[in-house]
């Protein structure tokens, strides 16, 4: 076995994605590409007009995904690796015991975490659905290809009902997870998460902490104040890292906050 993984490492790199779906950049062209060739073959003025409209904007969409796109994965990726470092930064964990990734993608948080903590026990679930080509199987290749196979598992499962018992992991972490689940109170993600987290256990979310998502962000930390945390902080990204402003709208790294503490 370590004879396969040592070749796996030798002739392979991790794949860890890209945040922007390729799918949605394909969708857009697509929708850009028929509403073009339709605004040339219709001959009625407004229905014309509508679809030279639908052009122009699947076009900005386009350009804007492929150009976020590019952002994310240049230098094999660094600004993805960067934006999870200044989470992972956040966690005082002495690397005893079991933690859970909540939504890892192609499991590079659950990855590094074993990688990093030679002794610790991780687990990533995620639903790996569209729009995003992450999957459990990239997920355990990328665990063999880093020697960390042994300590990391991947299963299926979905961020607002946790298959964990209370008090079950000494570290819960997610990244821009939170924000991507179609529910009216995201608020109700972080209690779940925080449930299965022992008392003493260390957590860090990153996320899109904004109005849209969470509504008054003020009032959304008071009220986490009292659900009897031993410490909660809740710091802006964009303090401890260059976010481009390409990024800075709503959907993308806009608003991004790091919500960590001890339970």
């Amino acid at each position: 076995m370590a004879k396969g993984v040592s070749k796996v490492k030798r002739d392979y790199k991790p794949d860890y994605g890209n945040w922007v779906p390729d799918k949605l950049v394909t969708v857009f062209l697509l929708i850009f590409c028929i509403s073009c060739a339709l605004s040339i073959i219709v001959s009625i003025g407004a229905v014309r007009i509508t679809f030279i409209i639908i052009s122009i904007i699947s076009w900005i969409f386009s350009i804007y995904l492929t150009y976020a796109y590019w952002l994310l994965c240049k230098n094999d990726g660094e600004l993805q690796r960067r934006f999870c470092s200044t989470l992972l930064e956040r966690l005082e964990w002495d690397g005893q015991g079991k933690a859970l990734d909540i939504g890892t993608g192609n499991g590079r948080i659950a990855v590094y975490l074993a990688t990093n903590y030679r002794t610790s026990q991780i687990t990533g679930i995620d639903c790996w659905g569209n729009p995003w080509t992450y999957s459990k199987n990239i997920c355990e290749r990328n665990a063999e290809i880093e020697g960390v196979a042994d300590r990391v598992s991947f299963q299926r499962a979905s961020a607002v009902s946790l298959p964990f018992e209370d008090g079950e992991y000494d570290l819960v972490i997610s990244n821009y997870v939170f924000h991507a689940i179609k529910l009216v109170d995201r608020k109700s993600l972080v209690k779940e998460a925080l449930r299965v987290l022992k008392n003493g256990g260390i957590f860090a979310f990153q996320d899109l902490f904004n109005k849209q998502f969470y509504g008054d962000i003020e009032l959304f930390f008071e009220e986490i104040k009292t659900w009897g945390l031993k410490e909660v902080k809740l710091i802006d990204t964009s303090d401890y890292l260059y976010i481009p402003v390409t990024l800075r709208i709503d959907h993308m790294a806009g608003n991004s906050r790091i919500l960590y503490g001890v339970k």
